[in-house]
């Protein structure tokens, strides 16, 4: 059953899109959506898209709840919060001149990292996580055409834990078409690294299959319910969010 906060999700969504296409007169008072009576706290992509639509969203944002709450990710003061708003003002990482201010405050935050062997806690680590920030620029797209560039806050990345699966998902081309990778995870000793093995691309609706050197390295630095660090092995730093819903690998 869909919650109250999904379905005022995609209300506000909808009205966001269309409020473009019509014309309201002046005198025309605006209707406003009583969503005072909410199942559960917002999630926080919730809370972010409504935050990306600017100030004329800022009742929604407080008749759902999206206020900050201390040592929360919107909590500027913690740890954790000044982590999500450097990568934010980093522009997801494409801002590579404020990479720098990421670095010291991810570091501090893994410092903290209160689930110090991730493969052994897969209800934590499963489930569907955004990217918000990272130091790929492959990943980011920096390299390619603006239309074939991922939208920003949308490519997400899926964990089952359990089976040990994995899938990576972007939009592109003003998000009408998903590319995606799945993959095969294999558990390291340490409890914290898997090796990854890609086993298939999508473009759209093309799929084909990886080749075998298609393999990779990911540790996991950081791991609560809400946030996530991953370090792979050329370098790159990743830090995600959970995204609403299960996992989609």
């Amino acid at each position: 059953m869909i919650s109250k906060a999904h379905l005022a999700y995609l209300i506000i969504l909808t009205a966001d899109l269309t409020a473009s296409l019509v014309v309201r007169p002046a005198h025309q008072p605006k209707t406003r959506i009583n969503l005072a009576r909410l199942d559960s706290a917002p999630p926080n992509d919730l809370c972010d898209a409504l935050e990306d639509r600017g100030p004329f969203f800022r009742w929604q944002r407080d008749v759902l709840g999206c206020e900050v709450v201390p040592g929360g990710l919107r909590d500027l003061d913690s740890p954790r919060g000044a982590l999500v708003a450097a990568c934010a003002a980093a522009s997801m990482g494409r801002d590579v001149e404020k990479r720098a201010d990421v670095l010291p405050l991810l570091e501090a935050v893994e410092a903290i990292n209160p689930t110090p062997n991730p493969l052994e806690a897969p209800e934590l680590l499963s489930g569907c996580w955004r990217l918000i920030y990272t130091t790929s620029d492959g990943i980011l797209g920096l390299k390619r055409l603006p239309f074939f560039r991922p939208r920003y806050k949308r490519i997400l990345q899926s964990i089952d834990a359990v089976n040990l699966k994995a899938k990576n998902e972007e939009w592109v081309l003003l998000g009408r078409l998903k590319n995606s990778v799945r993959a095969d995870l294999e558990p390291q000793a340490d409890g914290r690294t898997v090796t990854v093995r890609f086993r298939r691309f999508g473009i759209g609706w093309l799929r084909f299959p990886a080749p075998k050197t298609a393999v990779g390295v990911l540790e996991t630095t950081y791991l609560d319910d809400e946030l996530r660090i991953s370090r792979g092995d050329k370098g790159n730093l990743f830090v995600l969010v959970r995204n609403t819903g299960p996992s989609r690998a």
